[in-house]
């Protein structure tokens, strides 16, 4: 994955909500050409975000046994621009979840003010189903996810 939008996990609460952070920066090279002398975080990588988002809670949730794959992007609405400096808080909570896909209500909000909000839908991969060695992609993401979930709030359901 070239773009990595997950600085930290704040809270989890498993199969249901992940709030995470994303803190913008000026020397992310999508700033070079994405407006020369007024740099704007595009709406494709905030809605990247707010799926890595998903995927985030989709994995962590399911003991690293299932992927998440970004299917459908509805509704989202961009609110105000975003720009370096600013410090992203990002929320997916399920809306609905059948054993192939996931349907979420994402937002992204910075200093109180909703950026963009909408729904996106995920498509979900057994670990089992990947052609390659699926238990070396299982540990690269659990050495990921340990990483940002330092200090994160987590709720887990019996």
């Amino acid at each position: 994955m070239r773009y990595h939008f997950i600085d930290k996990i704040k809270r989890i609460e498993y199969g249901k909500e992940i709030v995470v952070v994303k803190n913008v920066t000026a020397t992310e090279d999508y700033f070079q050409e994405h407006f020369v002398g007024y740099p704007v975080f595009p709406g494709a990588l905030q809605i990247e975000a707010m799926a890595q988002a998903c995927g985030a809670l989709t994995e962590i949730s399911s003991g690293y046994q299932s992927f998440s794959i970004l299917l459908m992007v509805e509704k989202i609405k961009f609110k105000r621009t975003i720009h370096p400096g600013d410090q992203l808080i990002i929320t997916a909570r399920v809306i609905s979840q059948h054993t192939e896909s996931a349907l979420f209500d994402v937002s992204i909000t910075c200093d109180g003010q909703k950026m963009s909000n909408g729904t996106l839908m995920t498509g979900i991969v057994t670990a089992e189903s990947i052609q390659s060695d699926y238990h070396k992609v299982i540990q690269t993401l659990e050495d990921y996810y340990r990483f940002l979930l330092r200090n994160a709030e987590i709720i887990t359901h019996p």
